[in-house]
């Protein structure tokens, strides 16, 4: 197995004029396949980079990682919380989409505790996922 690990953040605003960031590390896990290095184009780029397009076919949610303790793992399909790793796992057979969905609904909830937000936003930076799939997220995490 080999693991990806993605920094999740939204910018969120308040109905009281704040602007607040929030983010947990969500890893998702990929198999060991050398097949998978295959598909890049570039050689140079196999050992260290997967396309996105082949993370989202085949990775799995794997942990996420916050300062915040979760309460109610089963509202986020996780399994429990790894102390050495100081990471919350994910139950088994979690999909990319899925886990990152879970991912926006935990940063959406400690937001929650803060006030009304009124407006919120992914943050887009180097090696997060593409825009599409972060909005697409982000809204089932809002429905």
């Amino acid at each position: 197995m080999r693991s990806w690990s993605y920094l999740i953040q939204v910018r969120a605003q308040f109905e009281d004029g704040r602007v607040e960031e929030e983010g947990v590390l969500y890893v998702v896990s990929l198999p060991s396949d050398p097949a998978l290095l295959k598909e890049v184009e570039m050689e140079c780029y196999a050992v260290s980079y997967i396309p996105f397009q082949t993370v989202l076919r085949v990775a799995q949610a794997y942990a996420l990682g916050t300062d915040a303790q979760i309460q109610d793992l089963q509202s986020y399909h996780l399994k429990g919380y790894r102390e050495d790793m100081d990471l919350y796992i994910f139950q088994e057979g979690v999909g990319f989409k899925e886990g990152l969905t879970k991912a926006y609904e935990l940063i959406l909830n400690l937001l929650k505790k803060r006030g009304k937000v009124v407006k919120i936003e992914p943050v887009v930076d180097v090696g997060t996922p593409p825009m599409e799939v972060m909005m697409e997220c982000l809204k089932s995490a809002l429905a």
